[in-house]
């Protein structure tokens, strides 16, 4: 009897023991994944001038940052408004909230060019501190990136949209030459709002830190192209078709950044004989002289023109 009572006792002390610990896994929970998100949103109400309970502040000063209280506040728990209009509990991810200042810092490119600046001033928007800036690099780099990336979804998803159409039997397959000209016409006129301020840009995407990932976009993006004009080769015309559009879309890009003419006509027309040069192409001998003329032509060109525009406010 006497054992029995001490098995009963053990079990009953197991379970104890386990409850604790659920207890305590349940009253300590994990520390939030973005603590610079919470920095800023604290900086952000402090500058509104909410009143803040004293009791409240003193008990949250009161823990080092890496501790976290074991119970929260009562009332409802903070969230936050997304560009959806969606609201959504907790901190956002840090990746989220850079999306976020970096798409509304996109309306101060004009006026500010592709600097912290315009970044700064796309978080006062938000509601949050100038300091946000310091979450990004100084030369900009990040927000011409994630501009150049926006575009290409944009790009993508509309080129997608027309896969979608031609497959429903509502539009006609357009010619390979046709379908070219109209996809890098339509990527090229997204850059038109920040056409003054492009040349800074493409300067500092041609630093050296700033090329992996701007080549990446770039070689991407023609992909895509490809892919929605029904490029299927497995051959060396692979490289070269990418190669060779690769090359006209630098070199029509530098013509845009020059041209005067009314909604870029000049740079319209040299597109369409660029295309029309790599449709006639006779052979694969000729693909691969003309592709490297093409990437030469682009690279030199660049350097060039770039160059002599990079920080100018105006259109020659």
């Amino acid at each position: 009897m006497a054992a029995a009572a001490a098995g009963s006792l053990r079990r009953a002390g197991w379970r104890l023991w386990r409850g604790r610990a659920v207890v305590r896994c349940q009253l300590s929970p994990p520390q939030r994944p973005l603590q610079a998100s919470a920095v800023l949103r604290r900086v952000s109400n402090e500058q509104k001038k909410e009143p803040l309970a004293s009791s409240s502040q003193q008990q949250f000063d009161s823990h080092p940052t890496d501790h976290q209280p074991e119970q929260e506040p009562q009332g409802p728990r903070p969230s936050y408004t997304g560009q959806g209009g969606q609201e959504s509990e907790d901190y956002e991810s840090e990746e989220q909230l850079q999306h976020r200042i970096l798409t509304a810092a996109l309306e101060f490119v004009p006026e500010h060019g592709w600097t912290a600046e315009a970044i700064a001033e796309g978080a006062k928007t938000l509601g949050l501190s100038v300091a946000a800036a310091g979450m990004f690099h100084s030369d900009g780099s990040e927000l011409i990136l994630h501009f150049v990336s926006q575009c290409n979804t944009k790009l993508s998803e509309l080129l997608e949209q027309e896969q979608k159409l031609v497959q429903l039997g509502e539009a006609e397959k357009k010619p390979t030459d046709q379908f070219l000209r109209d996809a890098v016409e339509a990527r090229l006129r997204m850059l038109i709002p920040y056409i003054e301020k492009w040349p800074q840009a493409l300067s500092i995407l041609l630093l050296p830190h700033n090329i992996p990932s701007s080549l990446n976009l770039l070689t991407s993006m023609i992909d895509d192209i490809w892919h929605y004009a029904g490029d299927q080769s497995t051959d060396f015309n692979w490289y070269t078709r990418r190669a060779v559009l690769t090359g006209i879309y630098n070199t029509t890009e530098l013509v845009m950044m020059q041209d005067s003419s009314p909604d870029f006509e000049d740079t319209w027309r040299f597109l369409e004989n660029r295309v029309a040069d790599a449709m006639n192409m006779g052979n694969t001998a000729n693909q691969v002289q003309s592709t490297g003329e093409a990437l030469v032509q682009g690279l030199m060109g660049a350097a060039v023109t770039i160059k002599n525009l990079a920080g100018l406010n105006q259109r020659r």
